[in-house]
């Protein structure tokens, strides 16, 4: 069935201070939880299944040593804010967070659902060293959570630097992950994004927060002049390879018509197929034609060639 999540991601545009060396602005407390407050009201207006709100956003812009000022235990007043919201805007929510347990920090990701109940969080593996100097403890599992949409994944800033953590949720068979951080993260996550076949969506601190495809497209943007971005994301799509299957595009086309949408990539030999009908799935037309995802065949390629490999070694021997 066709499956569509409206997601609102956000940045906080911390580069606007014309002060040396970064240009960085060095916003207060209370100025950032004003900011998130102004965010999760807009958001609410375009109906979004999904909210994302930076990396530890009490903290956007100030130094990591008044990270004990800024902590707060789960539930508490930050806490409670971002719930409220929730019910009031009826959406789930991807925030980070600086929380406090017996004494321990961590650099936090906090998932909510729509009644602004706490889903689960996700402590951010691999933090800085600076961070940890300033009392920061790692997480040390990756994570994935289920929401009345679909399955998400969650990471954090410097995590983009860990290749096994995203395999690691690849594995999970998330719909798509969500990056909340204090840098933009550029070139690596697309890669990420097409590496393992699911979209990432972030959520930063300065000023370009995107929702990027799994072809390591960008579909939307914040920027300099809006700290928001709304994306309709749909789920039920397929990545297919063009061996031995582009000959049944056309065959598809015809009998579905506008009840399926299909992207063509010349140079990478892509098919992306996707359901636009609540009456047809992706995974429906897959047998109908006996098509396979590029990830099967994969494994397909993969599996030939080990098998070929072996009865090699056996005839040498």
């Amino acid at each position: 069935m066709s499956r569509t999540v409206r997601i609102v991601t956000s940045s906080f545009a911390t580069l606007e201070d014309t002060r040396p060396p970064y240009n960085l602005r060095h916003p207060t407390l209370q100025e950032n939880l004003a900011t998130a407050h102004s965010i999760l009201e807009t958001a609410r207006s375009y109906r979004p299944d999904l909210v994302l709100l930076p990396e530890a956003f009490p903290l956007a812009g100030m130094p990591l040593a008044r990270l004990s000022e800024v902590a707060e235990p789960v539930p508490g007043p930050i806490y409670e804010m971002l719930a409220a919201h929730c019910r009031a805007g009826h959406f789930n929510l991807v925030a980070g967070h600086v929380t406090v347990e017996q004494g321990h920090y961590y650099n936090q990701a906090l998932v909510l659902d729509r009644s602004g109940t706490l889903v689960g969080s996700y402590r951010k593996n691999y933090p800085v060293e600076e961070e940890i100097r300033c009392g920061v403890e790692p997480g040390s599992q990756p994570a994935a959570f289920d929401l009345d949409f679909g399955r998400i994944g969650v990471a954090i800033c410097f995590d983009l630097n860990w290749p096994s953590l995203w395999a690691a949720l690849e594995a999970q068979q998330i719909d798509f992950a969500c990056w909340i951080s204090a840098y933009e993260g550029g070139f690596p996550v697309k890669s990420y994004a097409w590496t393992h076949r699911y979209p990432i969506v972030s959520s930063v601190w300065p000023y370009h927060a995107r929702v990027v495809d799994l072809t390591g497209e960008v579909l939307t943007s914040t920027s300099r002049w809006s700290r928001i971005a709304v994306c309709d994301l749909p789920l039920d799509r397929v990545l297919l390879h063009t061996d031995l299957q582009i000959d049944k595009i056309a065959q598809i086309q015809a009998r579905y018509g506008d009840a399926v949408a299909v992207r063509t990539y010349t140079e990478e030999h892509w098919i992306l197929l996707e359901s636009r009908s609540p009456e047809l799935s992706v995974q429906s037309i897959l047998e109908e034609y006996d098509l396979v995802s590029y990830q099967d065949y994969l494994r397909r390629c993969t599996a030939v060639r080990d098998q070929t490999l072996a009865r090699s070694s056996e005839f040498q021997a």
